[in-house]
């Protein structure tokens, strides 16, 4: 009995310590492309990071991120807990449908931070004295409801929308219904990643048309992948998952894109990301803290859209009605929003975030700078 014992702790531990020594010795990895993010990295020892518990807790994470044969280890993880009947797993809810969502509470968020944030959101608009419009895109979880988990918990939408139109004095675009009677006819969102899709983002560009009094433009959709894995997949690596198509708007007016870190382009698309793993960065090839557009539209007026990710499929349906748009992502844009309103002649602001991502985000306290 005794060397039986013997062997199963020899059995067990054995492994951990050689994937420890592996983990160790091998060189770090400083960004997963399939998870799209950096890698934690080995945390400095220090005797205060000791006491205080965070050096365990980073070194943790360090080991987790950087053990060999991660992905393995993802992928064995999600099929044992799917045998298991389990429909969470890291934070993702294996929805009906093969549909993935993030997972979000009301338990997720702040309600007073969500308030005070849309106070200052608010005041902003008011100060400059233009016309603006707030965008708060519904989660996938909240318009593909029946496809979550049974009995999964996720955040009430109902509530945000609530405080959103008692302190905002300019409009706030509600896309639900909208989206609720187009869910069935068309994918919104993808499957396998938290964003929307250009049908759904089409949807909104009407909406967002509808609500400001202006004409929404015609446009065809076209597809350009068959083959995207996005990051809630990457998350799971469920090899049950089925692969999204992309598609995006064609015969686009012509316009000189300049981004922050200098380079011009002549289209939002790029095509060459395509090839990677996070195909949604074929829009605008990713996330700048500036990117300004100027277009052939004369005298159409200049948008600020102060945006987190969601707005990069969204602006290009926006390209034939103003002169010039501004995309200003606060996570990584550093300078004044109001020097921009000035030097640019902005004549209208948007803020376009997907909810949750607007109730999480740091960014957005940027606006006050």
């Amino acid at each position: 009995m005794k060397r039986n014992r013997t062997f199963f702790i020899f059995l067990f531990f054995v492994p951990l310590f050689l994937l420890a020594v592996l983990t160790a010795i091998l060189p770090a990895r400083s960004f997963s492309e399939n998870e799209n993010r950096p890698l934690t990295q080995m945390p400095a020892f220090s005797w205060e990071g000791i006491q205080s518990g965070t050096l365990q807790s980073e070194l943790a994470d360090w080991f987790s991120d950087q053990v060999p044969l991660r992905d393995f280890w993802i992928q064995t993880n999600t099929a044992i807990r799917k045998l298991t009947g389990q429909k969470e797993i890291g934070g993702v809810y294996l929805g009906d449908d093969h549909n993935y969502f993030q997972q979000f509470t009301d338990e997720s968020y702040s309600a007073g931070r969500m308030a005070s944030v849309f106070r200052m959101m608010d005041a902003f608009v008011q100060k400059q004295e233009l016309p603006a419009a707030v965008m708060l895109v519904p989660s996938p979880g909240t318009v593909l409801s029946e496809k979550l988990p049974a009995n999964a918990p996720y955040y009430d939408a109902d509530a945000v929308f609530d405080v959103a139109n008692q302190i905002f004095s300019c409009p706030v675009i509600d896309l639900r219904d909208c989206f609720a009677k187009n869910a069935g006819d068309a994918q919104l969102y993808y499957r396998t990643d938290h964003h929307w899709t250009s049908q759904g983002a089409y949807l909104a560009y009407r909406a967002y048309c509808g609500a400001l009094g202006k004409t929404p433009r015609e446009y065809t959709l076209e597809q350009v992948s068959d083959d995207f894995y996005g990051t809630l997949y990457s998350k799971v690596l469920d090899s049950a998952a089925q692969p999204d198509t992309v598609w995006v708007p064609e015969e686009l007016p012509n316009v000189t894109v300049i981004y922050d870190d200098g380079t011009v382009a002549d289209t939002p698309y790029h095509p060459e990301q395509l090839s990677q793993k996070n195909q949604y960065t074929y829009f605008f090839g990713g996330n700048y803290g500036t990117v300004t557009i100027r277009t052939e539209a004369e005298n159409s007026g200049r948008l600020l859209v102060i945006k987190d990710s969601f707005a990069n499929c969204f602006v290009p349906f926006l390209l034939g009605d103003y002169s010039e748009i501004v995309m200003l992502d606060l996570r990584y844009f550093g300078g004044s929003v109001e020097d921009v309103i000035a030097q640019q002649g902005i004549t209208e602001i948007l803020f376009l975030y997907e909810i949750s991502n607007l109730l999480t985000d740091t960014g957005i306290l940027g606006l006050e700078k």
